[in-house]
């Protein structure tokens, strides 16, 4: 059997990876960009994407360039004053089997792609249609060629243009911005290098850091309010001015992390509901192009790797003629799994846009309160199949 994924990021290239390790399983990944992605952000990997990876083999390779957080720490966006900490380190890999991982998103992205054989991902190829027939199917790209394949994964991000070809939703525009930048940890206050997750709250914007590239540099996002008519981005830029200006009365700590900063690249939230449909026939939509996933929990890449192991496994004992059940089977199982993702971390959101309604100390306390209560469905699950490993609800998917 051939799968066809479209969109070489994070989403595609797990599944491209997990389906590599599959006999009989031919993959072919296209991507519309010519060159590689540049260094981008850091992220946060969680147990749930932990163990999956190092399944797959990726676990030296991570450890090569991630960092071991030993807490995720609260502090007053007015003084760094520790108002909580989730301890994380060694407790969170006892209790979930893995730890949570801190590297660059480029980091990730190379050991996914030195799991594949080099032919696998054919880059400049833009996809613009995508042809279903009982034998198949066939993508046409801009560049007049055509790929064939058994079935096609949409993985093109939140921006997807595939997943038109299954739902006629339309997006809302963003209402807030996400700011994510890099700091040579040299440059950054020293708070931000430490082995931790920091995470600062004021009114109705956040920012946390955390240190990535082995401790080298430091990675930090950042929530504000969108201005009206500011269109989402997706091009780095030089948007140091606006952030520092948005946290402009916090903490020495936040401003110098600001200031350090030698990249930083700004992308409008995606603070809608989920697909209404994830595959027909043939086709399946994997990653923020079924679910865009809030910058809370640090799941958006977390929930791609899910969407991939379970995908592969679904996919494992199907054949051409029965890949449309295998796809229907991975849409029912990830669905659950988002849709209650989304429903709450869209209740944090709306806590935050309260703004001054609620003070920082709450609204921290309400999301540790949320992520402890929650702790166990969203990083006790086992590789491939969303069964529970510790203390979750079974019925909850």
């Amino acid at each position: 059997m051939r799968v066809v994924v479209v969109g070489a990021g994070i989403a595609g290239m797990s599944l491209a990876a997990a389906l590599a390790r599959r006999d009989g399983t031919g993959v072919a990944v296209l991507e519309q960009s010519s060159d590689p992605a540049p260094p981008g952000p850091g992220v946060e990997l969680t147990p749930n994407a932990v163990r999956p990876l190092r399944r797959l083999g990726l676990g030296p390779a991570l450890e090569r360039a991630a960092v071991l957080p030993h807490s995720r720490d609260m502090l007053s966006w007015e003084d760094d004053h520790l108002l909580a900490s989730v301890p994380l380190g060694e407790s969170l890999a006892e209790r979930y089997g893995a730890p949570v991982l801190t590297l660059l998103r480029s980091d990730l992205h190379r050991a996914l792609s030195e799991a594949v054989p080099p032919e696998t991902v054919a880059r400049g190829r833009y996809v613009t249609d995508l042809l279903e027939s009982s034998d198949g199917v066939a993508l046409r790209c801009a560049d007049g060629r055509q790929v064939h394949g058994d079935v096609a994964v949409c993985a093109d991000g939140a921006n997807s243009l595939m997943r038109s070809l299954l739902n006629t939703d339309r997006y809302r525009p963003a209402r807030r911005l996400v700011y994510r930048g890099l700091a040579p940890a040299a440059r950054a206050p020293e708070l931000c290098g430490r082995e931790r997750v920091h995470v600062w709250a004021g009114g109705d914007r956040y920012i946390s850091c955390y240190p990535v590239s082995g401790g080298e540099q430091v990675s930090f996002t950042a929530t504000v309010p969108a201005p009206t008519g500011e269109p989402a981005s997706w091009v780095a830029g030089d948007r140091t001015g606006g952030l520092a200006e948005a946290f402009a009365q916090w903490s020495p700590t936040v401003l110098g992390l600001i200031a350090a900063a030698d990249w930083v690249g700004v992308w409008g939230v995606h603070d809608h509901e989920p697909v209404p449909v994830w595959h027909r026939g043939r086709i399946a939509l994997m990653g923020d192009a079924a679910h865009p996933t809030l910058p809370f929990f640090a799941q958006a890449t977390n929930q791609a790797v899910e969407d991939a192991v379970v995908l592969a496994d679904c996919l494992r004992d199907s054949t051409a003629l029965t890949a449309g059940e295998a796809l229907e089977r991975y849409a029912a199982v990830r669905r659950r799994r988002t849709d209650r993702l989304h429903s709450i971390t869209r209740e944090i959101l709306d806590s935050l846009r309260a703004g001054g309604e609620y003070s920082p100390e709450a609204w921290l306390g309400a999301v540790e309160k949320a992520e402890k209560a929650n702790a166990d469905w969203l990083y006790g699950v086992s590789d491939g199949a969303c069964a529970p490993v510790v203390g979750a609800d079974p019925a909850a998917g």
